[in-house]
């Protein structure tokens, strides 16, 4: 029988799909499509008046291939992808080497679904993900799609060759001797580093996360994050932590966390979501402590690679050299609104290709523009 798709506008539907999509994005090494995930994200943060819009790709009875988009509300028809704003390295599903097959008959089952989409978005995507390109090659009509590129982000990534001993010996003296100082800081002030596993201490685990990540955030401005995560992460706890597909680490001292960093593991790859720290104790570095906790447990567990997320900042260059960049892009069909919808999004892609031109001036000249972009 060939391959055959169906439109998933139901969550009950979607949920009988949850044990053949947990097993998909496991083969796909994708930790931020797990259901368990997804479908907390759908039912907690998704934006209010949203339509599922999931594409499963079937060959007999078996799943193989499965893109779980939604409808987002407004006068333009946006599809995204369920995770997006929240979730890093987000994709599409497909058993591996028929990723141009399924791609491209998802594509056309999107192309004739209710709304029409003017716009397919993969937002936080692997930059080298083939999907947004076929859907390009492969969407029905006399026109191609035009695809843009909104933003690139670097996203640090660690191969997890080798055991972790050979790992750390490749670290910088200072790091180690760093990591060593605040771990023995730690110890003698009975602090501890530890996975919550039991249902009470996830419970406090993610409690916690909420009250240390909005509170530091505060003094920022503000988080990425919606409040709704808190209840994002405690329905998918219920699913996750028992089979470590969730995985909360927990910097505490006291009786009083001062960290709590949140990963998501399938197939081999381990992805660092997010975290909430208490700045008032900085001295203890609990956020530099539980992500290398995080990576010495990835290594024994004979993981392939360690996502450390979207965004170079200094203390993940510490543990890695390695980006694999994710990007902000998608494809707009030719509909009715498909001037505007180029319109609209032609101010970000400006902004984008300056930035791609500017990292190949000379270093001078980009200060120079900097200083003239501040004077103004």
């Amino acid at each position: 029988m060939p391959l055959h798709t169906e439109v998933i506008e139901r969550l009950e539907r979607l949920v009988q799909l949850e044990q053949p999509w947990r097993e998909l994005a496991h083969t796909c090494s994708c930790p931020a499509a797990l259901p368990g995930w997804q479908l907390a994200w759908w039912r907690h943060v998704a934006p209010e008046g949203s339509l599922l819009r999931v594409v499963a790709v079937f060959e007999n009875e078996d799943l193989v291939g499965l893109a779980p988009f939604f409808v987002n509300p407004g006068r333009r028809v946006d599809y995204r992808l369920l995770g997006a704003g929240t979730t890093h390295r987000i994709s599409p599903l497909s058993v591996p080497g028929r990723e141009r097959e399924i791609a491209a008959l998802v594509a056309r089952t999107l192309a004739g679904s209710s709304p029409r989409p003017d716009l397919v978005a993969f937002e936080g995507i692997d930059i080298a993900s083939p999907w947004p390109q076929i859907f390009v090659e492969s969407w029905p009509g006399r026109f191609r799609p035009w695809r843009y590129i909104a933003s690139v982000l670097p996203a640090p990534v660690l191969e997890l060759e080798g055991g972790f001993e050979e790992w750390l010996a490749a670290r910088s003296r200072s790091f180690r001797r760093q990591i060593a100082q605040t771990q023995r800081k730690i110890e003698e002030e009975q602090g501890s580093v530890e996975l919550a596993r039991e249902p009470t201490a996830v419970k406090l685990a993610t409690k916690a996360f909420g009250d240390l990540h909005f509170r530091r955030w505060q003094k920022r401005g503000g988080s990425s994050l919606e409040t709704s995560v808190i209840a994002l992460l405690e329905d998918a706890a219920a699913n996750l932590v028992e089979r470590d597909e969730m995985r909360l680490w927990v910097v505490e001292l006291g009786g009083r966390p001062l960290c709590v960093s949140v990963f998501l593991a399938a197939g081999g790859e381990t992805l660092s979501f997010n975290s909430g720290f208490d700045e008032s104790r900085s001295d203890l570095r609990p956020g530099l402590l539980a992500m290398f906790a995080a990576i010495e447990d990835a290594f024994a567990r004979g993981e392939r690679r360690f996502d450390l997320g979207g965004g170079a900042t200094s203390y993940k260059l510490r543990f890695t050299s390695q980006d694999a960049p994710i990007c902000w892009t998608g494809i707009v069909p030719h509909t009715g609104r498909y001037r505007l919808t180029r319109m609209r999004l032609a101010p970000d892609q400006a902004r984008w290709l300056i930035t791609r031109i500017g990292r190949r001036l000379p270093s001078a000249w980009r200060r120079q523009i900097k200083r003239i972009a501040r004077r103004r």
